[in-house]
């Protein structure tokens, strides 16, 4: 059905349709060489490759010259009709319809590659990597004709952007109904770029022409040349990581249910480019394979609802050993051993003990005396820095609607992934984010755990108001911070490290905790919780052979640090929105 209405359906929803496949010809005209393919990537019914083959006929006649067209396509019924509409194609145009992925279709010999409106629904992180491969097989001096629907860097321009692309289409016969249908359709589907990002995507993967040709409102058409001599430019040396790729969920349903239309476009969007990104650390090479190892490692282990979940104990049990075969046991230490050093717990999988670097229960156990008061039962809770999902695990004991962890750190995302793939609890999910997302997820928590962020951050005050538009009306926050001792309203900002931690910023006193919460506009601020930091809740273990609290002290002095400063406090303190 959808392939019979295709060609009209694009011709009226498409601002400059046919006046980008004018151009293609005119292009292909001016830069086709003979002997080489041209590859309409994502060619849908074949339309354009039909009219690009039909206007060739006349033009490779002059020089005697064959042509191979190249379409590719992941619909059988797309391929099909376009199979059937180049049916008739002569000596002259040799035709390769294919039905098949382009992120595994090998580009060749090309002079001309058309890609219209097809980039704009491939995942974000795969994106540079398809530009790229397209590069690589096209011959020097060949042409790129990308066509991509946009997003604009302002929202509010991009608001106007959508309401005159949606009066475009009410003029081309669309009823409100009809639009607002294919709109919810593509969501989340279709996650544009910016003009800005796109002209970025195809200089990075060596293009050194890149110009717009064509644009109307949201809609534009680059053409990209290889240069004959093309510039030196730095290779990147990029891993490829097919087991990581498959575990990440590029369009989370659940996101659906907290947030509308453009907002949840655009977190949608923020984390396919983290992710693609990881986090834009320049995380090295071998690392990245080493977690694609272990993302394989976790897939090859079985999908399970284990027998055995215990969440109410300071040890977060799950499986029984007897639920895995001899050869899976060995996939699962193989692991677990390779997730080392583990940093939150303690934990015991599939009758494994997982001496973890942090006594994760003690803090547990101080935040229960402020859960007994809030009544998780039935609430939507995020735990902002949540590492690999102790906590949130742990909150399953109070039987909240849904858990959502915000964690910038891949390592922790792959423990997570572990407990999940063997655990089977599905209203745990973990969000591989830096906290700024907050301020997007607008109205979406009953209640925040802010735990061992704020200190990390370098406004903690902003950082607090991104959690506050996260929190619906009467909301609770819940703050766990390290500081330093003191009733002065002052915070310690180390010159580069603090117990051998890079990326602390401010460790306030607790009154200057309290100052921070009352400027962020919080409520009924309560302390429950200061001590000093001890040795018996952070240490070095056997399955965390790291430099811990222990080793991060003054040897003769232990109220100080190794590098002089106050020994840390720790802060927990409640309040509401």
């Amino acid at each position: 059905e959808v392939v019979s209405v295709f060609d009209d359906m694009v011709s009226r929803s498409v601002p400059l349709y046919c006046e980008v496949i004018d151009l293609a010809i005119y292009y292909f005209e001016r830069y086709y060489k003979t002997g080489t393919k041209v590859y309409d990537l994502g060619c849908s019914t074949g339309t354009t490759l039909d009219i690009l083959a039909r206007a060739a006929e006349s033009i490779l006649d002059k020089y005697d010259g064959v042509c191979e067209f190249v379409g590719i396509d992941n619909s059988e019924a797309m391929i099909k009709a376009c199979q059937e509409k180049m049916s008739w194609a002569s000596e002259h145009s040799r035709v390769d319809i294919r039905c098949g992925d382009i992120l595994e279709t090998d580009i060749v010999n090309a002079s001309f590659v058309i890609m219209n409106y097809t980039l704009q629904f491939v995942p974000v992180m795969n994106r540079e990597d398809i530009v790229e491969k397209i590069f690589n097989g096209m011959n020097e001096g060949g042409i790129f004709l990308l066509s991509e629907k946009i997003r604009a860097e302002c929202s509010e321009i991009q608001e106007t952007c959508t309401w005159i692309y949606e009066d475009f289409k009410e003029r081309r016969k669309y009823t409100k109904r009809e639009i607002a249908r294919k709109k919810e359709a593509l969501m989340n589907v279709l996650v544009p770029f910016t003009e800005r990002e796109l002209r970025n995507v195809l200089s990075s993967a060596g293009f050194d022409s890149v110009e717009v040709i064509a644009k109307w409102n949201n809609f534009v058409t680059f053409v990209a040349r290889k240069h004959s001599t093309p510039a030196k430019r730095k290779q990147k040396s990029r891993a490829v990581t097919p087991h990581l790729d498959a575990l990440f969920d590029a369009y989370p349903v659940y996101l659906s249910d907290y947030l509308e239309g453009k907002i949840l476009s655009e977190v949608c969007f923020e984390r396919q480019q983290y992710y693609r990104e990881k986090g834009g650390f320049g995380m090295s090479v071998d690392n990245l394979k080493k977690f694609d190892n272990i993302a394989r490692l976790i897939q090859e282990l079985p999908k399970l609802k284990s027998k055995t979940l215990i969440v109410d104990q300071p040890e977060l049990i799950i499986g029984d050993p007897d639920e895995l075969t001899e050869d899976q046991m060995k996939i699962f230490n193989e692991c677990i051993n390779s997730l080392k050093p583990w940093k939150k717990g303690p934990l015991k999988l599939f009758g494994t003990k997982i001496d973890s670097e942090w006594r994760s229960d003690f803090k547990w156990e101080r935040l229960q005396k402020a859960i007994v008061d809030i009544d998780l039962d039935g609430k939507t809770i995020c735990d902002l820095g949540c590492g690999n999902g102790y906590f949130m695990y742990r909150m399953l004991e109070y039987n909240p609607k849904l858990v959502v962890g915000i964690d910038p750190n891949l390592h922790a995302w792959l423990e997570f992934n572990l407990f999940q793939r063997i655990s089977g609890v599905d209203n745990l999910k973990f969000e591989y984010l830096r906290g700024d997302v907050m301020s997007s997820m607008a109205g979406m928590f009953d209640v925040v755990f802010c735990l061992g962020v704020l200190y990390h951050t370098p406004d903690p005050i902003g950082m607090l108001h991104d959690i506050k538009k996260s929190m619906r009306a009467k909301s609770t926050l819940i703050v766990d911070c390290q500081g330093i001792d003191g009733e002065d309203h002052i915070a310690l900002f180390p010159k580069k490290r603090y117990t051998n931690m890079k990326g602390v910023y401010f460790l306030p006193t607790l009154n200057t905790l309290k100052n921070w919460l009352q400027r962020a506009n919080f409520n009924n601020i309560k302390v429950i919780f200061g001590e000093e930091l001890s040795t018996e809740e952070q240490r070095a273990t056997d399955w965390a052979n790291v430099r811990s609290l222990r080793e991060s002290l003054d040897p003769k002095d232990d109220s100080k640090t190794v590098e002089g400063y106050p020994r840390a406090h720790r802060f927990y303190v409640q309040c509401t929105k």
